[in-house]
């Protein structure tokens, strides 16, 4: 089947396959080389011959296309962004009932620094500094806490007013990290704030891939 494809066809087909290649390809910041080297053993394969390097980046190139609008307000709104990160901190996961929700409301009332409360369905995650943890689990029954973490970090990407009327930046900005390997446990969207949970040593991998990422969407921007 594979064997009467072109090299243009295989590599569109592999693009395809892979949303994470898609996305960079149609938000214009893709490194085509880097591309290429990664999708040659595949192209290789389908195709049954040695393709040269530079008929694959070729390929690639006429498959970028003119960025869509929506993935350009996406790359405006980002591009407008402001990243900021904290470290220290610690989650606590509670059993959702009346008791817990109301001793949760009344200690992000009473917050001091950094807290944050998300009230699920069946559960309730409190965000705190570690230096406060012990704190706050002197006020919580014990019962209640079903979960907890002391290493934790918060990426927190202010962005213009525009990302409220801008469908998918939230998904694509997860479509980023999830393509590098970053596991996200948590994220928080109120207003203009985007706040992301991952894991302590995942904290600067992730903080250096949404750097990339708003200063390739500057780029993206840039050049329309």
């Amino acid at each position: 089947m594979y064997r009467d494809w072109s090299v243009s066809k295989a590599v569109r087909y592999l693009i395809g396959l892979e949303k994470g290649y898609k996305s960079a390809l149609d938000g214009g910041y893709a490194n085509l080389s880097a591309l290429a080297k990664l999708l040659k053993p595949t192209v290789d394969a389908l195709i049954g011959r040695d393709v040269k390097y530079s008929t694959i980046v070729t390929s690639l190139k006429r498959l970028r296309a003119r960025v869509p609008v929506r993935r350009l307000a996406i790359a405006q709104v980002i591009a407008r962004s402001k990243l900021e990160a904290k470290t220290g901190l610690a989650k606590l996961t509670l059993k959702r009932n009346r008791a817990s929700l109301g001793i949760a409301r009344d200690l992000a009332v009473r917050a001091r620094g950094f807290f944050q409360l998300l009230d699920g369905i069946t559960s309730i995650t409190l965000i705190c500094s570690r230096e406060r943890l012990e704190e706050v689990k002197k006020e919580l029954p014990r019962q209640l806490i079903v979960g907890e973490s002391e290493s934790i970090a918060a990426l927190i990407i202010v962005s213009p007013a525009t990302i409220e009327k801008t469908h998918g930046v939230i998904s694509h900005i997860l479509e980023w990290l999830a393509y590098r390997e970053i596991n996200v446990e948590e994220v928080i969207s109120c207003y203009k704030d985007t706040i992301i949970l991952v894991a302590t040593e995942d904290g600067g991998k992730a903080f250096d891939a949404l750097n990339e990422l708003i200063s390739s969407c500057k780029r993206v921007v840039s050049k329309t």
